[in-house]
């Protein structure tokens, strides 16, 4: 039983060091972005067209969207590992739910960086003549745009792991009291 215990313990090490790692480099992708961005001097006017170059900030975005994508996934499998291993105890309920919810926060997070991210990356695409990023008009990415995408990231990443922190924890409390 000990051996299997500490099989699961280096497990949750493991896959938590992943998760931050993932998280970390998603949010320094994410401050490489707004450093990297198309910038309002590169726009280009010809009449009614407008051009803009691809910078190196749509390479950077997609790579943090990636790394967002792959940590929340892990970490949500994380999440429903822990569920399954602790106890069915009903007493546990408020835990449980208040990590469930903390988990649901985790996603509400993700979810509105990606949209932030996938928006502004595809506005540091290259918008050619008369193509722009929409209707023919480019766009330009605002400040912060980035650096927000980065906090929500880090918010994501916190609010899973603490949902996983409560579910393991709150299986040692129960396992405990049964000993």
């Amino acid at each position: 039983m000990e051996k299997h215990h500490k099989t699961i313990t280096i497990y949750y090490l493991v896959v938590t060091t992943i998760i931050v790692s993932l998280s970390i480099a998603s949010f320094a992708l994410c401050i490489i972005c707004e450093l990297k961005k198309s910038k309002k001097k590169e726009l280009r006017v010809d009449g009614e067209l407008c051009y803009l170059p691809q910078s190196q900030a749509y390479g950077h975005g997609v790579a943090a969207s990636i790394c967002s994508s792959i940590a929340q996934i892990l970490g949500t499998a994380l999440f429903i590992f822990c569920r399954r291993s602790g106890s069915r105890d009903f007493k546990s309920a408020s835990k449980t739910s208040f990590a469930s919810i903390l988990l649901l926060l985790s996603w509400v997070s993700f979810m509105i960086m990606i949209i932030l991210t996938g928006t502004a990356t595809s506005m540091n695409r290259r918008q050619a003549f008369g193509q722009g990023w929409v209707d023919g008009e480019c766009y330009l990415a605002k400040n912060g745009v980035y650096s927000g995408s980065g906090t929500l990231v880090l918010v994501a990443m916190t609010s899973t792991l603490l949902s996983c922190y409560l579910m393991v924890n709150n299986s040692r409390a129960v396992h405990a009291q049964v000993k």
